[in-house]
């Protein structure tokens, strides 16, 4: 155990401190089977819960290891600092009215700052929690009821929310749960130092965490780190989705949730896997804490209905599993097991005739796994010939009512298919379609023989997908830790970035980017009038892109004056004909949706029609022509973003002025690798596009990665500075990548020429 932790979490002596609450948890610890030392602290009682009552901390026989704190928040911060002087090993802070009322209460801040510095290095859970639960050591520091029981291993959760942690402890499903804590505020120790503390217990065989916000990326990326390094898997239930659900969030924790995006971002860097229920939060958890892992998404599926199968195949294709085709060894030793009238395929109806006949299930399963007779040699496996049959072996078994029936004949077939896949390399699996279909007693009775049960099609079909999913993480290399403000490697110099003014009125209004990231759930966009806030010219943009190695197409800039001018603009394009070459394209800058505008004039042949175009386009802020670029293959956004928590996003889609409506998009967190810059490609919806598509050329996919690189680059240098950089479109040929448009906000404070 982490020596930070360790008195705390498998304390011999507790302390409690309070009334109602403070008798409950020696009720529940009792109730648990604790047999150390329980200290209740109360000014007035003789006894709380049949323990005798002490009247003060001084009165106390010895110095507690661990302390639950059940009085008024005021009172709190006193009784922590006592204890902190004591020496106890640590404390759980049950009171509200801390940081998270700060928007009601304006001391809230101040009272948990004085919490903080009262604990010094005493380590404390809390404050507005209700603690923890350890069943693996019979220790309950909780101030309620709970559904778990003691287990010898099992999986930890940690959780933000002190009701969905009791919630979780009453769930049915038979997964076997260690540790079940609640952080609450953490206002002085993070959910990430919690859950390496528990990682650390050989018995935890996994982790899940209900995240509402991520207040420590480093403390996270340390976590990542040995959980990787202890061969352990944890999954995330991150919530604050909505825009309605963050604005909860503050005012239940006070967390900043942030970018949605950037959150599911950071959590796959992390190589943790994020969830989106609790009925997968759950069914994943139970597959990670298997001994065997799931290396693959193939499945050999196995039920007594042609329906269960289908339902089988449709969940698991939508998954990402995968279900081989029957192979001729598999073929014929099934033909023998099922006789002719049964048509073989995977997944497989092997028919109810042969229920009740355990020789004949167990041909069947034998079969479908390719199970041998286990040869001579003692050192060898009977399966050591057939290692790539599949990955899972799955039953399909729906249990009747326990309340109104009997199920003989279910419980036979379940042992046949627990007696033949105790033989087998791969994962044995169990799933009833519906939840309430699969008793907790055969959960538990199958994890035994470290066959996982299923509660529920769709949340089990996800959850083996979700395993396999870490076989793929585990082959990755790490990433590097993510970009944050205190780790700027470039100092910006704001003679870097020239910022040219426009003579005439430069218009206002939203990107076309800030939308489309609206609609992707992207947040945190800074409006682009705010008085922190500027937004600079198309011109500007792309000169800047340029300077980090993003292709720009060959262009001049012409101002206000020299096209109001006809005279001036006639001198004006004498000069610059010999830079570029027709046709060209015209638009007036300074404006952020130029064809709504009227500020943007395409396939410019000749000078005339050029002269013509800018006196015709909305030129108010000066006007850029440039080359108009041919060959088009696919047209992409690249944009990055500065997120308060999670630091610069970028995000590549399918661009044009289609973006929002196409909506399809990927987010990865700078710096990015090559590869993984790659593997975002590879998610688009309109990859193929990219890899060429029915005979059309495909795009230079290491141009496309060098364009990619270079706008990492560039929103680096201007780190925290950045408010939202955009390339739309991103015009990719088979030769070449063009920004074709570009805009750029900043923060103005530091950008003073």
């Amino acid at each position: 155990m982490h020596n930070r932790f360790g008195r705390l979490l498998k304390p011999r002596s507790i302390a409690v401190l309070g009334g109602h609450w403070a008798e409950e948890v020696i009720k529940q610890c009792r109730k648990a089977g604790f047999e150390g030392d329980v200290w209740p602290v109360h000014p007035t009682r003789e006894t709380l819960a049949g323990e005798r009552c002490f009247r003060n901390i001084d009165e106390l026989p010895g110095v507690p290891d661990a302390c639950f704190i059940g009085v008024n928040k005021d009172r709190t911060i006193e009784i922590v600092k006592q204890l902190s002087d004591a020496g106890a090993g640590g404390a759980i802070c049950f009171a509200s009215g801390f940081g998270e009322s700060a928007a009601l209460d304006s001391d809230g801040d101040k009272r948990q700052d004085r919490l903080i510095e009262a604990a010094g290095d005493m380590p404390v859970i809390g404050p507005n929690c209700y603690g923890l639960i350890n069943y693996l050591d019979q220790i309950v520091m909780w101030p309620d009821v709970h559904g778990g029981k003691t287990v010898k291993r099992g999986v930890a959760i940690i959780t933000q929310s002190s009701n969905i942690a009791i919630n979780l402890s009453m769930q049915k499903r038979g997964l076997p749960v260690a540790y079940l804590i609640t952080a609450g505020n953490q206002a002085q120790t993070s959910l990430a130092e919690l859950a390496i503390a528990v990682l650390e217990d050989e018995r935890v065989t996994a982790l899940g965490l209900h995240i509402e916000g991520f207040s420590d990326i480093r403390a996270f990326e340390s976590l990542a780190s040995r959980a990787r390094a202890l061969g352990k898997r944890i999954i995330v239930l991150k919530t604050g989705v909505t825009p309605l659900a963050r604005a909860a969030l503050i005012s239940h924790t006070r967390s900043l949730s942030g970018n949605d995006s950037a959150a599911s971002a950071f959590i796959e860097r992390l190589g943790l896997l994020r969830v989106r229920g609790i009925g997968e939060f759950i069914e994943t958890l139970k597959v990670l804490h298997l001994p065997h892992k799931v290396g693959g998404y193939r499945v050999l599926s196995m039920s007594c209905s042609g329906g269960e199968a289908a339902l089988v195949s449709d969940s698991g294709l939508s998954h990402g599993l995968q279900f081989p085709p029957l192979e001729a060894t598999q073929k014929q030793s099934l033909r023998e097991a099922l006789g002719e009238n049964v048509a073989l395929a995977n997944p497989l109806d092997y028919h109810t005739v042969i229920w009740d006949d355990m020789a004949a299930m167990e041909a069947m399963v034998s079969a479908m796994l390719q199970i041998r007779k286990p040869p001579a040699s003692v050192t060898t496996s009977a399966n050591d010939q057939f290692p790539s049959v599949a990955d899972v072996a799955l039953m399909v078994l729906d249990f009747p009512r326990a309340d109104r029936c009997e199920a003989p004949s279910w419980q036979r077939a379940l042992d046949a298919f627990v007696a033949v896949a105790s033989h087998w390399q791969g994962v044995a699996a169990v799933v009833a379609t519906l939840p309430e279909n699969m008793p907790e007693e055969v959960v538990e009775s199958l994890m035994a023989h470290d066959v996982v049960a299923l509660c529920g099609l769709a949340d089990g079909m996800k959850a083996l997908a979700n395993a396999a999913w870490f076989d793929m993480a585990d082959a990755t290399k790490p990433s590097e830790p993510v970009w944050l403000p205190e780790h700027s490697d470039v100092p910006f110099t704001s003679a870097g970035l020239s910022l040219v003014e426009g003579t005439g009125s430069t218009r206002s209004g939203r990107s076309a980017r800030y939308a489309s990231q609206k609609a992707w759930g992207l947040v945190q966009c800074a409006e682009a009038d705010a008085p922190a806030t500027r937004q600079l010219d198309e011109s500007t943009a792309k000169r800047w892109l340029s300077r980090f190695g993003v292709n720009v197409p060959v262009n001049i800039r012409l101002s206000f004056a020299d096209v109001r001018s006809s005279l001036r603009l006639s001198h004006a394009l004498d000069k610059a004909s010999p830079v570029f070459t027709y046709p060209v394209v015209a638009k007036g800058l300074g404006i952020a949706h130029k064809s709504e505008a009227n500020a943007i004039a395409l396939n410019i042949d000749n000078r005339r029609d050029l002269e013509r175009a800018i006196r015709q386009i909305d030129c108010a802020g000066g006007c850029l022509i440039e080359e108009q670029v041919q060959g088009s293959v696919v047209e992409l956004l690249v944009s990055v973003i500065h997120d308060p928590v999670h630091g610069l996003v970028m995000t590549i889609g399918a661009g044009g002025i289609a973006t929002e409506v196409l909506a399809d998009s990927v987010q990865c967190l700078i710096p990015a690798s090559r590869d993984e810059l790659d593997r975002r490609l590879e998610r688009l919806r309109c990859a193929p596009l990219l890899n060429g598509f029915r005979n059309r050329p495909a795009v230079d996919r290491e141009c496309l990665l060098d364009a990619l690189e270079s706008v990492q680059l560039a929103a680096l240098q201007l780190g925290e500075r950045l408010v939202e950089l955009e390339i739309n479109p991103l015009l990719c040929t088979a030769k070449a990548c063009t920004a074709v448009d570009a805009f750029l906000a900043v923060r103005q404070e530091n950008m003073a020429n």
